[in-house]
């Protein structure tokens, strides 16, 4: 240790990582040996040192082996990271192989180097594509910390390139900040970059090793143009720098990069014109969303996807000749005008075309040949083209508009655009509107059962899997169960406000439809026969429960749990008289519990747990008397319970577990007669348990565990013939326990027959985990210095006199002494000065004196 001291002088006048003040003498003098000798620290070293700048924990941060419930926990626990195991076997670290693997993004998809794939995996000595020698089975090759989901928030470290042998470095989807270093330039095997999806600011690097073959800068914050040594990067297939803020203007080397295979700038603010593409090799070129306001003269020959949306590109439509070759085109949010070629064949974008065709769109000529490009003079959607939506609509013109011949209109001034309007008549059917709802929630990911109906413009709405109608033939119900709704999530528009106009719908049945996203839309506040809404398990569902819900005047069953929903709960829920199931349960809501769910009175199931709501209980909750669940643990619920609940006469289940209550136990539950579940442990409640509780004919559970309950346990508990469990320990409870607990067979499974009293609170001095004796944790003494401080402890303390004494007064009803008696008795800071108590010159008690009041 005295040489450590000598040496960490040296490590901050050296500029030396500050991971190396955690290593010791030895491994210090290891890592200079190795510095000496190669120029470059240990590759564990480096890779310690890119953990600290990373996660921005200082090394010397003694907390980091504890880490296990971080956001870091994942690696420094089960991902071994900073153990005493080999870093190869580190999450995300992989040695010797250069072996392509999963998240591989261009390469994974590229035919060409399919050899590529299997190169160096550890059977071979030799790389089989290009006959040299495989690095080393202990170099670091990769580095992917993406598929693990730890956030890290720090920076990228200097001394990375000293890991000469890596070929992939994957950080995607984290919070890195800060620019590239410099030094990246220095790396001699890197051919993937991956840092999208973070937190990168300033321009763009200009370092970057020649080796690259994929570079991914996507969702940052870079700014500046784009460098002009890219030129020099001949290597490069991928290239996607999508959603920073670069402006100037596409640089025309990138024509001639022939290697280059994708290019994707979208989401900046690019300007000037497209310059002439003639690369043989590009199949992918993406510019939307930027300022570009010129059109190029050639394309590359074997282009397949080209997307120039939201630019400022003006003028006539260009010659087809220039799209001869793509499978997806899209060209929106311009300026085009004239005519669109109508004999493109592009898969991709026919995709909702031809859908709305086979359901008579073409009849009224609304999927015009050329509709699915941009529409027509004349016509119009909120895109500009065929889409989701529906498509393109007639938009009444004046001669002088028609004149222009403006392509892709997005919107009419004499006329709103209607969602699913496919025969273009101005009224959704219902059978628009269920094919609006497939659409939104990406109805091609549903199933082939549900697709070869819900695509065939044959099936009558009543044989729609899914769907059920009433007599007269309307849609009563709509519950595609097992369909996977949104499983492609990049099809996915949540849910459609349209089914609102369902006039005759009583069941929504949605649940487990985890990947479903967006609101619940206020629209479907119209439903005035709607019986049940179901979107439980919907975890993708975001945003507040629209106060139109007050409207469903019908709805008995409402399940939302399980949700993603937030904002304070509506008081409109208070309008939903015949209400029989309230469960909004693991949401995220704020603010507390509005008073007016007292108006229910149909309410028999009230689940409300684990939704963060704060607050008191409302006092008139007690004018629910159906109520048969009352179910609000988990939150932050504050105050006492509710002493006025006589009038919830059909309560069977009352959980308010793990919250903040506080007051007494109300005597009140006692005359509760249906009562057979009382869970009310972890809150702050004190006072003594009323006898009257212990009289209820059904209670099965009581638990009042982890309280500040005090006083004993009233023999009458004993004497119940329907208490199987009963759970006190983690109170200030002394005893005596009553025989008749002891010796109840019925309680905790039988274990008093075995463990007497035990079985109901461990005694004073010993412990078990449940507070209680089982088979599994008996009550054991307490460790040698410890005790516990009251009857049913789980763990043990070390005791002062001070405490001991605090306890005997609270046993022996201290608060009802004479006044004499009690003087300074938990209230002088010395234990000593408290009447009747002596001690000794050490301050250690050695009497106690004085006379107890006769009766």
């Amino acid at each position: 240790s005295n040489a450590k001291m000598v040496l960490m002088p040296l490590i901050e006048e050296l500029d030396l990582p500050n991971n190396f003040r955690r290593y010791n003498c030895e491994r210090l003098v290891e890592e200079m040996k190795h510095h000496r000798m190669t120029g470059r620290w240990s590759e564990r070293a480096v890779l310690e040192e890119f953990f600290f700048a990373l996660s921005e924990i200082p090394p010397e941060d003694e907390s980091i082996s504890k880490a296990n419930g971080s956001k870091l926990g994942g690696l420094l626990g089960s991902g071994k990271w900073l153990s005493d195991s080999d870093h190869c076997s580190w999450d995300g670290i992989t040695c010797g192989s250069t072996t392509v693997g999963p998240g591989a993004r261009g390469m994974e998809e590229d035919d060409d180097d399919a050899n590529k794939k299997t190169r160096c995996d550890g059977k071979m000595d030799v790389d089989q594509l290009l006959n040299i020698p495989c690095p080393p089975k202990t170099a670091v090759t990769k580095i992917d910390l993406t598929s693990m989901h730890v956030y890290m928030n720090g920076t990228l470290i200097n001394n990375l390139y000293m890991l000469t042998n890596l070929h992939r470095l994957n950080l995607m989807k984290n919070e890195i900040r800060g620019t590239v270093p410099e030094s990246f330039s220095e790396f001699k095997k890197l051919e993937f970059l991956d840092l999208s999806d973070n937190l990168m600011t300033s321009q763009l690097p200009r370092n970057l090793p020649s080796t690259l073959e994929e570079v991914w800068f996507e969702n940052n914050a870079f700014t500046g143009s784009i460098p002009d040594d890219f030129s020099r990067f001949g290597a490069l297939r991928f290239i996607d720098m999508s959603n920073n803020q670069l402006t100037g203007t596409i640089p025309t080397y990138f024509t001639e990069m022939t290697r280059l295979n994708s290019l994707a700038l979208a989401g900046n603010q690019l300007t000037g014109s497209i310059p002439d593409f003639d690369a043989p090799g590009m199949d992918v070129l993406d510019f939307t969303d930027n300022k570009l306001t010129g059109m190029p003269d050639i394309f590359p020959p074997d282009l397949s996807e080209l997307k120039l949306g939201s630019n400022n590109l003006k003028g006539p439509f260009p010659d087809s000749k220039l799209f001869e070759t793509l499978t997806l085109l899209n060209v929106t949010g311009n300026d085009f005008t004239g005519e669109v070629p109508t004999k493109l064949e592009l898969d991709d974008s026919e995709e909702y075309f031809n859908l709305w065709r086979s359901f008579g769109c073409d009849k009224n000529t609304l999927c015009k040949p050329g509709h699915n490009i941009l529409c027509s003079p004349g016509y119009f959607s909120p895109v500009g083209a065929v889409s989701e939506l529906g498509p393109c609509q007639v938009c009444p013109l004046s001669e002088d508009e028609l004149e222009k011949k403006a392509l892709g209109q997005t919107t009419c001034s004499s006329k709103d655009y209607i969602a699913g309007d496919v025969n273009g008549d101005g009224v959704l059917s219902e059978r628009e509107i269920l094919q609006l709802f497939y659409v939104f929630t990406g109805g091609r990911e549903w199933g082939t059962e549900f697709q070869k109906h819900w695509e065939n413009a044959n099936t009558k709405t009543c044989d729609l899997p899914g769907v059920s109608c009433g007599g007269d033939g309307e849609v009563i119900a709509i519950t595609p169960n097992n369909a996977k709704l949104c499983a492609g999530s990049s099809d996915c528009h949540g849910l459609p406000s349209e089914i609102g106009m369902l006039q005759s719908l009583q069941i929504i049945g949605l649940s487990g439809a985890s990947k479903l996203k967006g609101t619940l839309p206020p629209e479907w506040g119209k439903l005035e026969k709607l019986n049940v809404l179901k979107l439980d398990k919907c975890s993708s569902l975001t945003g507040a429960i629209p106060t139109e819900i007050g409207n469903l005047k019908s709805l008995k069953i409402l399940d939302l749990s399980s949700s993603g929903f937030t904002g304070q709960l509506p008081s409109e829920l208070g309008q939903l008289s015949d209400l029989t199931t309230l469960n909004l349960s693991l949401n995220s809501f704020r603010g507390s519990i509005p008073s007016e769910i007292s108006q229910m009175k149909s309410l028999k199931q009230l689940v409300l747990s684990r939704c963060k709501l704060k607050g008191r209980i409302p006092e008139n909750i007690q004018n629910l008397q159906q109520l048969e669940n009352l179910e609000l643990y988990g939150n932050n619920l504050t105050g006492p319970i509710p002493s006025n609940l006589m009038g919830m006469v059909s309560l069977k289940r009352l959980d308010m577990f793990s919250n903040k209550l506080t007051s007494s136990l109300p005597a009140e539950l006692g005359l509760l007669k249906n009562l057979q579940i009382i869970h009310l442990k972890e809150n702050r409640l004190s006072g003594t348990i009323p006898a009257v509780i212990g009289v209820l004919p059904s209670l099965t559970w009581f638990d009042v565990s982890n309280n500040n309950i005090t006083g004993t346990i009233d023999p009458i508990f004993g004497s119940s013939s329907s208490l199987v469990d009963l759970k006190l320990g983690g109170n200030r409870i002394h005893g005596p326990i009553p025989n008749t607990l002891c010796s109840n067979k019925k309680i905790h499974e039988g274990f008093a027959s075995k463990y007497g009293c035990d079985a109901i609170l461990c005694p004073l001095g010993t412990y078990s985990k449940e507070g209680y004796a089982t088979s599994s944790s008996e009550c054991k003494p307490c460790p040698s210095g410890q005790s516990s401080l009251h009857l049913g402890a789980s763990s043990c303390v070390s005791i002062s006199q001070r405490e001991i004494l605090a306890m005997f007064f609270d046993v022996m009803g201290g608060e009802s002494w004479d006044e004499e008696l009690r003087r300074g008795w938990k209230t002088l800071p010395n234990e000593c000065d408290w009447s009747g108590v002596s001690c000794d010159d050490n301050g250690e008690l050695n009497t106690l004196a004085f006379q107890m009041r006769q009766t």
